[in-house]
């Protein structure tokens, strides 16, 4: 089921993404570049100037964790509404550098989620069954986002210049995990585990420029291939409104699924965070 909602995002996001090409060729040639400025006298700039993005934003996720440790496998659902009672502590912030169509990415995210579930199955029967199956989990997780971006299309939706377009990017990175997972069944038998891996991940984002201040972002991803976890994607897309050339502010929706095995069947995760986002962006 995971694997088919990611197909038909990321099928939603190609279309999208390529619609622009195919549905361009269409114009002439000389509607899709800009008429150059007039010649002042002075010297052109030396290549474009480097500009940064930092973006805290807030991303209210309901967590749907499966977890294998020790042997013992659970299931936990943190909804939205139970989630600031049994979020204890979280950070996000996005930070960006870019040169010209090259930049680079780097955002972290650190949370740590408790929540109730029941016990699934013990996988080895030789292994001594907690009083009850009703059971706490509590998930510290730390992830770094970084890679870089390049800009591979600018495509002019109208015939001002500088004006609206549709931007699309190519990115390539990594996403670094720590997993710190405890069971706790009101007995002696409360497993814990932690893993830390790097998954690679390759994707794709556009910006849209609906209006000259209102604009639509979308973003995906999918990684892991076996290198850090099985498999791994992530999809968002949000609206955002820039007030001034230096703050804009976003808000939007977010899904990001991993599937995590250990060479040991002793630990897995899967685990689906999905909901609303909001933030603010300052340029400089």
């Amino acid at each position: 089921m995971q694997k088919t909602k990611m197909v038909l995002l990321f099928s939603v996001l190609l279309f999208m993404l390529v619609a622009p090409l195919v549905f361009g060729q269409t114009a002439s040639p000389g509607a899709s570049t800009p008429a150059s400025p007039p010649d002042t006298g002075k010297p052109a700039p030396r290549g474009d100037p480097w500009q940064f993005r930092i973006t805290p934003y807030l991303w209210a996720a309901q967590i749907e964790s499966k977890a294998t440790i020790g042997g013992y496998s659970s299931t936990v659902n943190v909804y939205f509404p139970e989630l600031l009672r049994n979020l204890q502590g979280g950070a996000m912030v996005d930070m960006e550098a870019q040169k010209g169509k090259l930049g680079f990415f780097l955002d972290p995210l650190a949370l740590q989620v408790r929540g109730e579930g029941d016990l699934t199955r013990v996988r080895n029967t030789a292994l001594p069954l907690p009083p009850t199956r009703n059971l706490s989990l509590t998930v510290s997780v730390g992830m770094l986002e970084f890679g870089g971006f390049y800009q591979v299309l600018k495509w002019p939706l109208d015939w001002k210049q500088g004006g609206r377009a549709v931007t699309v990017d190519v990115l390539a990175g990594g996403r670094y995990w720590y997993f710190h997972a405890a069971l706790d069944t009101t007995s002696n038998i409360s497993p814990s585990k932690y893993n830390n891996f790097v998954d690679p991940i390759v994707g794709a984002r556009a910006k849209i420029d609906l209006t000259d201040k209102f604009m639509l972002n979308l973003e995906g991803d999918f990684g892991g291939f076996d290198v850090g976890s099985k498999f791994t994607w992530n999809a968002q897309g949000s609206f955002a409104y820039q007030f001034t050339p230096l703050l804009s502010a976003f808000a939007g929706y977010r899904v990001l699924y991993i599937d995590y095995q250990a060479s040991t069947s002793r630990v897995q995760y899967q685990e689906t965070m999905q909901g609303p986002t909001a933030g603010v962006t300052f340029t400089f």
